[in-house]
């Protein structure tokens, strides 16, 4: 096998984010993936950037689904597929004839994954959703925001619980083709929104009914410890990690306090932690006097673990980061509007199935005609579901998708 996952085929419903990010994560993984969007484009299209941030490496058709002949040509696809993925809300899939019993009668061992929003049962089992609501209802935007402070809550960042959601279903998606491997059976499974905000709350822990203490950010959101945070420096801001003895003692040494690594005070962690706010106005008062790289250097030869917070340009640093270059982290393609584009690369690099050569995040329906050849509809019958809007591929009739 030249790749981790070749001769899997996955076939993906999904649109937005937290559907199609695990199929192409499985794809990077070597497995073929074909999108299947509306004739007029999967609803993200038109965001731009998050769209094409989930879709690289996948074959695209588009397909009515509500037209029979659409829905025929989607069973052929499923019938041939090792997994089928998508995040709609509860009964959409049903509805469209693609749900897991249809998908079980025409491939009973076949693997079907939903990326819910809610999750399976319960009261908003039915209810889709947007990634800020998980961060809120998982208690994330008021850990982000430092609300225990008194501070107001605080939206964290664009699509985590997204993310995180799509993570799991690759790893539930995984298993599942295992057991089917095994035992010849296929299976349902399905992960959430909620979930992937459960996977940022995997802090939180009960013992006996009372909550075990969790790191939590002071007022000004700079850290969770006075080791352990943001420093504003003459120039700039530098981030700080000494979570070792030695390190807080190397810290002391850098900053020209060596004395606080006896002071009473200060003496281990606990005590450390009990005086966060005395210790981190000491501390501040020294980081202020030299600049951002002086300290940096400085902490650097030092040994404690130190950063300097870039401002990525939208990911631009990042990209063109040689060292990134090197270490496979950065993918780069030719796509057929946009031009050379440039994303992250391998999250998991192996010894000897590497990641497949990627291409670009497909156009509407840009394989269409090429997948429905190999489920053998000749020319004619391509054509006649084209004219009917069966079918859609790149063209004139929605010029502004990309």
């Amino acid at each position: 096998m030249s790749t981790a996952l070749e001769g899997v085929l996955l076939i993906d419903f999904g649109q937005y984010l937290a559907g199609p990010f695990g199929p192409m994560i499985i794809g990077d993984l070597g497995a073929q993936v074909i999108k299947v969007e509306p004739v007029t484009g999967d609803g993200m299209r038109l965001a731009g950037k998050p769209f094409f941030g989930c879709q690289r490496g996948k074959q695209d058709i588009a397909l009515d689904l509500k037209n029979p002949r659409g829905l025929e040509i989607a069973l052929e696809l499923i019938e041939r597929a090792d997994i089928v993925h998508h995040n709609m809300t509860a009964g959409v899939a049903n509805k469209l004839g693609i749900g897991y019993a249809d998908c079980k009668r025409v491939n009973p061992d076949v693997v079907y994954c939903n990326t819910w929003a809610y999750g399976l049962e319960g009261p908003l089992a039915r209810f889709g959703g947007l990634d800020p609501l998980y961060q809120a209802s998982a208690g994330l935007e008021y850990e982000a925001g430092a609300a225990h402070t008194g501070n107001d809550p605080l939206y964290y960042r664009f699509g985590m619980c997204d993310a995180a959601n799509a993570m799991l279903s690759v790893v539930g998606s995984l298993a599942a083709l295992y057991h089917q491997r095994v035992t010849g059976e296929g299976q349902e499974l399905w992960t959430s929104l909620m979930d992937g905000g459960a996977v940022y709350s995997s802090d939180a822990l009960l013992v006996d009914g009372v909550a075990v203490p969790r790191p939590r950010m002071d007022r000004g959101l700079h850290g969770i410890d006075a080791c352990y945070r943001l420093y504003e420096t003459q120039d700039g801001w530098i981030q700080i990690a000494a979570v070792k003895e030695t390190e807080w003692v190397a810290l002391c040494g850098v900053l020209g306090v060596a004395e606080l690594a006896d002071d009473a005070r200060f003496a281990v962690t606990d005590l450390r932690r009990g005086n966060r706010e005395e210790l981190e106005t000491l501390l501040a008062a020294r980081f202020a006097t030299r600049t951002t790289v002086s300290w940096t250097h400085a902490l650097d030869d030092a040994g404690v673990p130190n950063e300097i917070p870039l401002d990525s340009l939208g990911g631009e640093m990042v990209l063109n980061d040689a060292d990134n270059v090197a270490l496979g982290m950065v993918a780069e393609y030719e796509h057929p509007r946009m031009g050379t584009m440039r994303q992250f690369g391998e999250l998991v690099q192996f010894s000897d199935t590497p990641a497949p050569e990627r291409s670009a995040p497909p156009l509407v329906g840009q394989h269409t005609r090429e997948i429905l050849e190999w489920l053998g509809k000749d020319t004619a019958t391509i054509d006649d579901l084209k004219t009917a809007g069966v079918i859609n591929w790149p063209g004139d009739d929605y010029p502004w998708i990309v």
